[in-house]
């Protein structure tokens, strides 16, 4: 898609006022241009901070009008709005460009730019590639589905942007050019949004529609790219590495124990890590490989790759009580982020692995759970879809609140035991956000057994 000069269009939309959306009316004020802002909302967040961008912007809430949407010359959507909205596909139809923030941030850049999806991990690689190429001298502007819009990156001081792009930011990417691009896994996710897997697997791949260098897992075939070159591709995965072609970054055995290798020979110990789980040692490869993909020697940034302790609410270790392990890993929102946990952590775990899960399940087949939830010794389950989780199993058991779950945990975990908050579901049936959820699971297990040695 070629886009005109923002100033030859008369009337640009800006469709959702969450963060991205507030990030594209300045962008677009800075240049002065003032938008006509739309939300489905009828009081969406972001309002007192649109009056204090600019006081006089026409502001329409509520279902988007027809009339007013095929007003406009150019619409800017947020990713939180559904593109199938009857009014934006008629806008479409009626050949009105409607785009994201990627294809703006597009015409700044002019440095490198590394890109990251899939269904889990992705938070986990951005900020790790970010460590790896500070730690080898480069200024990093970071940002995406992150936390930082990328529009507020426009402008800042960087050798090389890195970008979490979400399924929803990458429907609206067409113009953004990727030094190294990767889709670290595919699992179902989002399945209130997408028609079936394939289509949201096909969201996804969008990420390889320009890009130099496609990097993904060869556990995973879905995540390969089917139109970029075969030199243009590297892999990462569970067998050994290759010293050429594309899978040149893998595993092996290194003194009895699993080691992350490069080019056929052992880079990095898995006990070196701070980060647990056969998961992350498949997402250190993948940052390894962006980084590669960039120009950065891998055995120049070792120290940064052991240093890092991963983010918070991520596998995060909250803490040991009475030889039971509890672990937060409230932002696996989906199944596969549950799966990869479960999974990563069960072969760590001499006792019961006890797994708390249950909220929103944003339209998921918990079918597909049953494999992860056989390796689990006692579930425990609660929210809004916690009986779908409870289905897939002979036996869970069923609370109404995260302290009753803390509470039943720690009645039927046995010595050298883990509980793993580890939903499969987002948090909004009970929280504002997983953050939220993790920081009340981190007060339940500390209030418990501050009980308890009382």
């Amino acid at each position: 898609m070629k886009l005109a000069a923002l100033d030859t269009y008369e009337a640009i939309g800006v469709v959702g006022l969450g963060q991205t959306g507030l990030s594209c009316v300045r962008y677009l004020l800075q240049r002065d241009i003032a938008p006509i802002i739309f939300d489905t909302r009828a009081e969406p967040p972001g309002l007192k901070e649109l009056a204090e961008l600019h006081a006089e912007l026409e502001i329409h809430t509520g279902p988007l009008q027809l009339e007013h949407i095929l007003a406009m010359d150019l619409l800017i959507v947020s990713p939180g709005v559904d593109l199938r909205t009857p009014a934006l596909q008629l806008a479409s139809d009626a050949a009105i460009p409607v785009i994201g923030d990627m294809d703006l941030f597009a015409r700044h850049a002019n440095k490198p730019v590394l890109g990251i999806t899939g269904s889990n991990g992705k938070s986990t690689v951005t900020r790790l590639v970010t460590d790896l190429l500070t730690a080898a001298g480069k200024k990093v502007a970071m940002g995406g589905n992150i936390g930082v819009p990328v529009l507020d990156l426009v402008g800042q001081p960087a050798d090389v942007f890195v970008l979490e792009l979400s399924s929803f930011q990458l429907e609206l990417m067409h113009d953004l050019h990727l030094r190294g691009g990767t889709i670290l896994n595919i699992s179902d996710d989002h399945m209130d949004r997408y028609s079936d897997l394939r289509d949201y697997s096909n969201a996804k791949h969008r990420i390889y529609n320009r890009v130099d260098v496609a990097i993904w897992n060869r556990e995973q075939e879905m995540t390969a790219p089917s139109l970029v070159p075969l030199n243009a591709q590297l892999t990462f995965g569970l067998s050994p590495s290759s010293e050429h072609g594309p899978d040149q970054f893998g595993l092996t055995e290194e003194d009895g124990e699993f080691a992350i290798s490069f080019a056929g020979e052992p880079l990095l110990k898995a006990s070196e890590l701070q980060l647990t789980g056969v998961h992350n040692l498949l997402n250190v490869q993948a940052a390894l490989a962006l980084v590669y993909a960039y120009g950065v020697d891998p055995h120049e940034i070792l120290d940064a790759a052991r240093n890092f302790k991963g983010l918070p609410h991520r596998c995060e270790l909250v803490g040991e009580y009475q030889q039971v392990q509890w672990v937060n890993d409230s932002k696996a929102t989906n199944i596969g982020a549950a799966e990869a946990a479960i999974f990563g952590t069960r072969q760590l775990v001499k006792g019961k692995l006890i797994l708390i899960a249950g909220g929103d399940g944003k339209g998921a087949d918990f079918a597909h759970f049953r494999a992860a939830l056989k390796q689990v010794d006692v579930v425990i389950v609660l929210g809004k879809d916690g009986e779908r989780i409870a289905n897939q199993v002979e036996h869970a058991v069923r609370v109404k609140t995260l302290e009753e779950a803390v509470a039943t945990a720690a009645e039927l975990a046995t010595p050298n035991s883990m509980v793993l908050l580890s939903p499969a579901c987002a948090s909004l049936d009970m929280f504002k956000n997983y953050e939220q959820r993790g920081e009340k699971f981190r007060a339940a297990v500390e209030a418990h057994y501050g009980r308890k040695s009382a």
